[in-house]
């Protein structure tokens, strides 16, 4: 093989479509035909983001009043909706992405045991590959805290909650950082009639440096709207299944539980390929070390995604497998502008972010400025219940440095249009001397 790429999700089927510029000689290693697509189309990001649509749907329904007609109050039921999802959208994306590689000539092969046996050679089952160059994209798997393990009945994790039997009426999510706060939106809109979310540090999103303040604030404060009860600075000290409690270090015995969700992040899954064992060089938390090229100490040997120490996300883990591969066979050192990288957390409000943010300009000794936007006088954030406000960093002459966006549902979309005009060179002035349609949403970049 001229390449063989070990892990099928957004890192492994980036690198195989960009390998095939190349070359034919391409192979896929993963589990099973089932794990195509990675965590993000099986496990993560698709799904999750199904059922907040869904979330988000009910909601506006709730609001129907004011289009004329009687609001309605919807039951959502949580299995079918975990059905939409697997039928609707993710098996049909996974069985697309197959065909197309294998129409193109890629080939793959399946196991659960997947290993190298020297650098040049990869056991995966009871056959041997032989390779030019490996592309390691194994992506993560769900960690766990304070000896707590999923058993798939009592205790879940963002893995195998999809195989949760009916909506827990009553529940403790443990972690308050991207996915808690996403579930717990989610099953506050799904049925669930008390939500616990636990986490030890002082405010939701610990993780997410580049969010201010105020943005976090206007999270935490919509979400006990929503009936939520948040715990900070506390965590889980003890969990009994038998009698359904959960202890907190705080004191508080949560009695008569239905299920706890660990949201706790992910580790990287590098532990059974035998990596050490050709030389590869692993980071304390297990991460593959790579240079600028994305190439590990093994020089035929690559790496990309949640198994080296980057951003965690599919699109990342996408672009950094596309930067690889020219780097493979073009023999250049490409390496992603992570500054340029956008972030988005999907709860009650969509929050992305790229760039700098405030805590990182203020400790980097970068003087800036600040551009405060909001949808309250734009007609058609209005018209549609939209809501939400924008905050643009920039240097006192305008260029951009970063931003946060939160809102209901025009996050993704307002974020990326200040990426786009970041890379482009166009400062905040810029954006003010473009004719926005009207009226829209994205007109509230013109002020």
């Amino acid at each position: 093989m001229d390449l063989v790429i070990i892990g099928c999700g957004s890192g492994g089927i980036s690198a195989a479509k960009e390998a095939l510029k190349y070359t034919k000689n391409i192979l896929c290693v993963d589990r099973s035909p089932e794990w195509i697509g990675g965590v993000c189309l099986n496990r993560g990001c698709v799904p999750t983001k199904h059922l907040r649509e869904g979330a988000y749907l009910y909601d506006r329904l709730t609001l129907s009043g004011i289009y004329g007609f009687p609001p309605l109050s919807p039951l959502l039921n949580l299995q079918s909706a975990i059905e939409g999802a697997q039928t609707k959208v993710i098996k049909p994306i996974r069985e697309g992405i197959y065909k197309f590689l294998r129409s193109k000539g890629v080939k793959f092969l399946f196991s659960q045991e997947v290993e190298f046996l020297n650098p040049s050679t990869l056991r995966v089952g009871s056959k041997t590959v032989t390779s030019k160059y490996f592309l390691v994209a194994t992506g993560s798997s769900p960690s766990s805290v304070g000896g707590i393990s999923p058993d798939g009945e009592f205790i879940f994790d963002t893995d195998n909650f999809w195989e949760i039997n009916k909506t827990p009426k009553k529940v403790v999510i443990v972690g308050g950082g991207v996915s808690g706060v996403e579930f717990a939106y989610i099953l506050s809109r799904y049925g669930a009639k008390e939500i616990h979310l636990i986490e030890v540090g002082k405010t939701l999103l610990p993780t997410v440096e580049n969010l201010s303040a105020d943005i976090v604030r206007r999270l935490e404060r919509t979400l006990k709207g929503l009936r939520i009860k948040l715990h900070t600075k506390t965590a889980v000290e003890d969990i009994d299944k038998n009698s359904q409690r959960v202890k907190l270090t705080s004191g508080e015995l949560l009695e008569e539980v239905d299920a706890v969700i660990l949201t706790v992040g992910r580790k990287p899954n590098t532990h059974s390929l035998g990596l050490e064992r050709i030389g590869v060089s692993l980071t304390q938390r297990g991460h593959i070390e790579v240079n600028e090229k994305y190439q590990t100490s093994v020089e035929n040997v690559y790496a990309v995604g949640d198994v080296i120490d980057t951003p965690a996300f599919a699109h990342v883990a996408s672009h950094e497998a596309k930067l690889a591969v020219r780097n493979i066979f073009e023999k250049t050192s490409k390496r992603l502008d992570y500054t340029l990288v956008p972030s988005v957390v999907y709860s009650v409000y969509e929050i992305g972010s790229f760039g700098l943010g405030e805590k990182q300009l203020k400790a980097q000794g970068v003087e800036y400025k600040i551009s405060n936007l909001t949808f309250k006088a734009v007609a058609k954030a209005l018209s549609e219940g939209e809501e939400g406000l924008i905050k643009v960093f920039h240097t006192p002459e305008g260029r951009i440095l970063g931003a946060n966006v939160l809102s209901k549902k025009r996050s993704d979309s307002i974020l990326h249009l200040l990426i786009l005009a970041k890379k482009g060179g166009l400062d905040v002035n810029g954006l003010r001397e473009i004719v926005w349609a009207h009226p829209t949403i994205e007109e509230i970049l013109e002020s």
